[in-house]
């Protein structure tokens, strides 16, 4: 192999490794933006609990703002899988298509994600029965309220009857 083949081998695999290193600080920020949620979450269910609708609302908001971060994060994945060169399905399939240590350094980042992700579900789930449960309470309670009946009867001319239970025009003779 001479000198200029070798040279363009290096550069290949340092530009391999670059990327290979951005792509997996992409995967910790979003890592990181979902850990970030988990406190938003405990904070929302907490706020459901004590029926504090200003403070949901801000959750919400908070939520919705870190969640934002992660709109792009298909093609993103996309991009840099094909900057790599790789097809995979997943990124499980793409770590372990990678050489042994730096397949190993993105199973351990799946990991987490994973964990993250449980907990992320978890706090998700509560808080969606929660609201569930409370709105089906206040249904019962609106559904359990009389409303005020109209019994005002009007004649042909659409005025007003007072006085009779029936109006003369619903009298039938025998």
């Amino acid at each position: 192999m001479n000198m200029e083949s070798r040279e363009v081998i290096m550069a290949d695999k340092n530009e391999y490794n670059r990327v290979l290193d951005k792509f997996y600080e992409y995967l910790c920020g979003i890592l990181k933006i979902y850990q970030n949620a988990v406190p938003i979450l405990k904070d929302e269910l907490d706020a459901i609990m004590k029926d504090e609708v200003e403070r949901l609302d801000e959750s919400l908001k908070s939520q919705q703002a870190l969640l934002l971060q992660t709109k792009n994060f298909d093609r993103q994945v996309a991009d840099y899988l094909d900057a790599l060169g790789i097809k995979a399905k997943n990124l499980s399939d793409m770590a372990g298509q990678l050489p042994k240590e730096e397949g190993l350094r993105f199973f351990g980042l799946l990991g987490e994600f994973d964990l993250t992700m449980a907990e992320v579900n978890y706090y998700k789930d509560k808080c969606r029965m929660l609201l569930q449960s409370k709105l089906y309470t206040i249904d019962k309670v609106l559904s359990r309220q009389e409303l005020p009946k109209d019994n005002t009867t009007y004649n042909r001319s659409a005025a007003e009857i007072h006085g009779t239970l029936f109006p003369k025009a619903f009298e039938k003779k025998i």
